[in-house]
């Protein structure tokens, strides 16, 4: 999706969006910063535990753009890091990320336990297997869509659909796929879950997603499953969603979306 180019990246046709040929997918943006997020050491062993990216600007494809990191909180319980993306000096997108320190407490007698069971994503989604990818049925489109493999399924409760999706191209060219951009490809995945044709009368872009995370996923398949809820009357809508492996739930998001009217031919 992205090469690098001395200290900075540029993005290739893998990020481009849907909204606008000019445009990084969101989804591209989270994973580079997921991807840069591994730059920033820590004092102890740490994982993402909350995550939050405000995309103000369309990030445009083309330009050199740099991802620039600052430490706001230093501790070996944990760390918060502040990830701007810039793009001739100008910010674009910028993340806010909570790491927390790894401490396995399996053999310890008295813990606590979940307070409710969450079901694996195979339980919630039926089978990805033999379903036709998203980049398959718009084969013709370039962008974002070919370096992912996203692919609908109805849930097993009957209640809607999800998406089965995993990350399928380097998100830095020459350099390997990086647990954490795993994890935040997914969040702007989830945008207007639910909706058939999001696209078809309406543009409905989203700026912001939130994500707690529990833990990392097992594996490379992401069960995306959620709802999106729209007010009309204040031209807005919002997502609640989940992410689930065979493992379990594993991470919650929520995302904003501006609905404005598409113009008329």
């Amino acid at each position: 999706m992205f090469v690098r180019d001395g200290d900075a990246f540029i993005g290739t046709s893998l990020t481009q969006g849907g909204w606008d040929r000019r445009h990084m997918n969101g989804a591209a943006v989270l994973s580079l910063l997921g991807h840069c997020l591994e730059d920033v050491p820590t004092l102890v062993p740490m994982v993402v535990s909350r995550f939050t990216a405000d995309l103000a600007r369309p990030v445009p494809i083309g330009p050199r753009l740099h991802v620039l990191p600052e430490v706001l909180r230093e501790g070996k319980k944990l760390q918060l890091v502040l990830l701007r993306v810039v793009v001739d000096d100008v910010e674009h997108a910028w993340a806010t990320t909570l790491r927390l320190r790894v401490d396995d407490l399996s053999r310890r007698p008295g813990l606590p336990v979940s307070t409710t069971t969450t079901p694996s994503a195979d339980a919630l989604l039926e089978s990805r297997e033999g379903r036709v990818s998203m980049r398959t049925a718009h084969a013709q489109v370039p962008g974002f869509l070919h370096a992912i493999d996203l692919c609908r399924a109805p849930r097993r409760d009957g209640k809607g659909e999800g998406y089965w999706a995993r990350l399928d191209a380097p998100v830095v060219a020459g350099e390997p796929q990086r647990p954490t951009a795993h994890i935040t490809f997914a969040f702007d995945c989830a945008n207007v879950m639910g909706i058939d044709d999001p696209m078809a009368n309406v543009t409905m872009i989203n700026p912001d997603v939130t994500a707690h995370v529990l833990r990392s996923p097992v594996d490379e398949w992401v069960a995306i499953t959620g709802e999106t809820l729209v007010d009309h009357s204040m031209g807005r809508s919002m997502t609640i969603a989940t992410f689930s492996d065979r493992d379990g739930l594993y991470a919650h998001a929520s995302l904003s979306q501006l609905v404005q009217p598409r113009p008329a031919d």
